[in-house]
């Protein structure tokens, strides 16, 4: 999947998404280093050209300027990482909190066909869990969410 993918998806759907403007290279590059990761394919282009993401009802944490703490990505992904249980693992970034504790997270191990694959946070399972596959990759994983708010409206 072409890291395009984003840009795509937000053209096909205009009006469904609210979006900021975008990070700039200096504030990934900073997130990267403080997290210990490093942001690939949809997900980086996610982060240039939209930085964050409401759909719907859905908020999608992001990095750039004028965003509420709540949305910060690399402070929410900190607060995972060190102050809730279970912890989550350092390979991990979490974007998006369903409501009832799990994060949906950025798998940063492994790059497969140019993309990071998207897993599941389960808050319940304990630190020893093996987080579950819910996409190939975020653009895929953006894709899934509107499809969801559409059925919910």
């Amino acid at each position: 999947m072409s890291a395009d993918a984003i840009r795509t998806i937000l053209n096909e759907f205009p009006g469904e998404i609210e979006r900021g403007p975008g990070a700039t290279a200096e504030e990934i590059a900073n997130c990267e280093r403080e997290l210990g990761v490093r942001f690939v394919g949809s997900f980086s282009d996610y982060l240039q050209t939209s930085g964050w993401l409401r759909v719907g009802t859905s908020e999608i944490y992001g990095l750039g300027e004028n965003i509420p703490l709540w949305r910060r990505l690399k402070e929410m992904t900190l607060s995972e990482r060190t102050e809730m249980y279970p912890p989550l693992p350092p390979y991990l970034v979490t974007f998006y909190n369903d409501g009832f504790g799990n994060q949906h997270c950025l798998d940063s191990r492994v790059v497969v066909d140019g993309e990071q694959r998207i897993v599941f946070w389960n808050h319940e399972a304990g630190p020893d869990q093996t987080p579950e596959p819910i996409a190939s990759s975020f653009a895929d994983w953006l894709r899934q969410l509107i499809a969801a708010e559409r059925e919910s409206d």
